[in-house]
């Protein structure tokens, strides 16, 4: 390894750094293992730390310390001295000593680097200002998108034409790894970010459809797994599931029921026979199929013919009632509202139910679930549709409408989103949403359509803090939505604008070398970092939209335009590369799956079975 020696190293820094080694009475000291560390851009590793603390300051997140450091070159020259803050994962009082790990990671150019561990009390002071002993980690940072990578983690690996694009799928590939939970040496789930150590059946919702690309079914599988062992006897599902067999749920949610059902169709699709296979005593589907069951015994309403749930921002699952974390349970507080996202999410759940049922042969299944759809889109149409503006409102109040002129006004990103992704939406009304949205984008001067609400609920509506204008989920600027609009429109036939938002959207996460939970309008990230939901979104607007990769039980297909492309897919049983340059080809290494189809855009349709060697269609 090409690294600078420690000696000339010191001997770089000792003019500059002398008063970091001066140790005092009051000093605070840090160490670090291991010294020498060689990673790629972004890449999660997990650093042993050693603190002593002998100043009079409890080291803390609740007194605002954090970890971080500072960044030099080989010759000793500054490089970047504010960078990303990390936790300490427990308070450190005076006069005592710690010892922990944390997962740190590194978005810098690739090169040789001297990374300075330093704590910082935000908005006040660095350690090294007060003398407190930093240390000094040599690092080679290499680069994230390289061959090594793709040989070594991208086994489904796409060549656009587009620089852009074809970068992204190495930060979405990382995200999914840095996320990769484990319960000793077994692979147990995705996190959903840096913040968030549990699996949450939302995000794994959102990260399935793509991780199947990269992962064997049976680990996928074991995810999902999770949450049916948890399912209550009356179909419940819950939020979040730890190693250590925890579990809980925000219950002012109305969709983690809807959001199991979401992750396990593309499963299925995979391996069908797995929907047979008992867990606690129910088959896979049975369980899907009273998951969703529980939503229409316990929280449908007759009267409004909808689902309801409690008063969040659009798809948030913090309420408008208490300012602390009651906020996320039902309370003496709650008000009933029937949300367009609550609805959307039931629709496609009811679909890809109907879809499993149906190849199960289910057909009483298939009929009671059409009727009960039936019932929902038509008073989603009849009672959230705002024709005069152009999309769907937010949520209608059980009650008096005391908010509705307010909410008229908002335009829901997400909810609206996932009903143009429900089919509740014609293609002229949604050009009417685009008109829309890009006269709000360009009123609020916003870089990106992930900003979820416009304009957000104004100051103080949501007692919780968190939800103040244009802050986390009351405005702040999400591409685990964003991800779902492009989606939506490429679903939809909007080829050109769904591009021209997806290109926002990667331009800034590969500025970044990361996709945060969430941005402020300023461009600043916060919350977890990697956030792999947002990950599986983009991914998934890419593959299913951008190359229009489809597939049901039987076959794959692609919609094909004029874009010049290669993409080679390797998934479960499943090895093919599909490629468009002037002929349409797909040469099929292995298919588990009847058949793969080409649509050109001339309505032309050319087939081939796994029998077959390749299909040119011209």
């Amino acid at each position: 390894m090409n690294m600078v020696p420690r000696l000339k190293r010191t001997a770089l820094f000792l003019s500059l750094l002398t008063a970091c080694f001066v140790l005092r009475a009051s000093v605070v000291k840090l160490t670090c293992s291991p010294q020498s560390v060689m990673a790629v851009q972004g890449e999660k590793i997990m650093l042993q730390f050693s603190l002593r603390n002998g100043s009079a300051y409890t080291l803390s997140q609740a007194r605002r310390f954090y970890l971080s450091y500072h960044v030099y070159d080989v010759s000793g020259k500054l490089v970047a001295f504010d960078n990303p803050r990390f936790l300490l994962p427990q308070p450190v009082r005076p006069g005592a000593d710690a010892t922990f790990s944390i997962p740190a990671y590194f978005n810098l150019a690739a090169g040789i680097f001297i990374i300075e561990w330093d704590l910082v009390k935000e908005g006040e002071f660095w350690g090294r200002g007060k003398q407190w002993r930093s240390f000094f980690m040599d690092l080679q940072l290499q680069p994230l998108a390289s061959a090594a990578f793709k040989d070594a983690w991208l086994p489904t690996f796409y060549e656009s034409g587009r620089n852009w694009l074809d970068h992204e799928q190495y930060l979405l590939r990382q995200t999914l790894k840095n996320n990769e939970a484990r319960k000793g040496d077994a692979f147990f789930g995705f996190s959903a970010g840096t913040s968030y150590p549990q699996a949450w059946i939302r995000d794994t919702a959102t990260l399935m459809f793509y991780a199947r690309f990269f992962y064997a079914n049976a680990p996928l599988q074991g995810i999902v797994g999770l949450f049916l062992l948890k399912q209550g006897p009356d179909g419940e599902v819950c939020d979040w599931v730890d190693t250590a067999g925890r579990s809980d749920k925000n219950t002012v949610e109305s969709d983690q029921e809807s959001s199991l059902v979401l992750a396990a169709y593309p499963l299925a699709l995979d391996d069908p026979g797995w929907l047979r296979l008992p867990v606690n005593g129910l088959s896979v589907f049975a369980r899907l199929e009273k998951a969703l069951d529980w939503l229409w015994q316990k929280r449908f309403d007759p009267e409004y013919g909808m689902i309801w749930s409690g008063f969040t921002a659009d798809w948030g699952d913090v309420e408008r009632s208490y300012a602390d974390d009651r906020a996320t349970k039902l309370s003496d507080r709650s008000r009933h509202v029937f949300s367009i996202y609550t609805q959307a999410l039931y629709l496609q759940a009811g679909q890809k139910l109907i879809a499993m049922a149906d190849w199960l042969n289910d057909k009483k299944c298939v009929e009671r679930w059409r009727r009960r759809l039936q019932i929902i889109r038509r008073h989603c149409r009849q009672r959230l549709y705002l024709p005069e503006q152009g999309y769907f409102l937010i949520h209608l109040l059980a009650g008096p409408d005391d908010f509705l002129a307010l909410e008229k006004g908002i335009l829901a990103v997400g909810g609206n989103a996932e009903a143009m992704r429900a089919g509740l939406m014609s293609r002229p009304e949604i050009e009417r949403f685009i008109r829309v949205l890009e006269d709000r984008k360009k009123q609020f001067a916003l870089r990106s359509v992930s900003f979820t609400l416009l304009p957000p609920y104004p100051q103080d509506f949501f007692p919780h803090p968190l939800l103040s204008p244009w802050s986390y989920q009351n405005g702040g600027e999400w591409d685990w939505i964003g991800g779902r609009l492009v989606a939506a429109l490429y679903q939809n036939g909007f080829r050109k604008k769904a591009e021209e938002y997806l290109r926002e959207i990667v331009t800034k996460n590969i500025r970044d070398g990361n996709i945060f939970e969430w941005s402020d309008r300023a461009g600043n990230g916060q919350g977890a970092s990697f956030y792999a939901g947002a990950a599986g979104v983009l991914g998934e607007a890419i593959l299913a939209g951008h190359f229009g990769l489809e597939e049901d039980f039987e076959r794959y297909s692609f919609s094909v335009g004029s874009d010049l492309f290669k993409l080679h897919v390797s998934k479960a049983n499943d090895r093919f590369t599909a490629e468009n340059s002037n002929l349409v080809t797909v040469d099929i290494t292995s298919l588990s799956k009847k058949e793969i189809c080409i649509l050109t855009g001339s309505g032309r349709k050319n087939c081939v079975s796994k029998k077959g060697k390749n299909i040119i269609s011209k």
